[in-house]
């Protein structure tokens, strides 16, 4: 009888256990051979915005048709998207502008000559067909003056499932990364 009873508890345990969820992030990800050593200066990336559905740690695409959203519980970002978008982006920008400092900014860092904000309107598409990004990005001077500001809209095709989505997102987000550091190098 007690051999029985471990076994039914061990078996009861065993189908209430869900499958591990696997983890994600984007890389930085050189999409052009421009680089801009001209811009010797500190550049801070400030924190990413991104819409509340994209927002979680559950990685978010479109279903069927565009009004569907898709939530996965078992394929995560492996951090706060917005933190992981903000690293990416710093290290995109460290390889284009290689006589910049570009660093994350943070309340103590006050000896810079660029800020750089990033608002994500969107970060999606559908498994097996694309991957979308669509951004705004803001330059502002240190005192605050915003003195280049511009969208981003790309979509580029993917493979099916996360191990093609993720690498084509991160494409979008180097992409992303070349217009903002052409823009930075144009600045005086």
């Amino acid at each position: 009888m007690k051999k029985l009873m471990i076994a039914l508890m061990a078996l009861t345990a065993a189908a209430c256990s869900s499958p591990a969820p696997d983890f994600y992030q984007p890389v930085a990800v050189k999409t052009t051979d421009a680089a801009y050593p001209n811009v010797k200066a500190t550049i801070l990336i400030g924190n990413v915005l991104l819409p509340a559905e994209q927002a979680r740690p559950q990685i978010t695409t479109l279903g069927k048709e565009d009004y569907e959203v898709r939530i996965d519980e078992f394929n995560r970002w492996g951090a706060a998207p917005e933190r992981l978008i903000q690293q990416v982006l710093n290290e995109n920008l460290s390889l284009l502008l290689p006589n910049a400092m570009v660093e994350n900014q943070t309340t103590l860092r006050k000896n810079y000559k660029y800020a750089v904000m990033a608002e994500i309107r969107e970060m999606n598409g559908r498994l097996g067909e694309s991957a979308v990004l669509k951004a705004s990005y803001f330059i502002r001077n240190k005192q605050g003056k915003i003195v280049k500001q511009g969208r981003f809209e790309r979509k580029t095709e993917t493979g099916s499932g996360y191990e093609a989505y993720i690498p084509a997102q991160s494409r979008l987000l180097g992409e992303l990364a070349a217009v903002i550091a052409a823009d930075l190098a144009k600045l005086k």
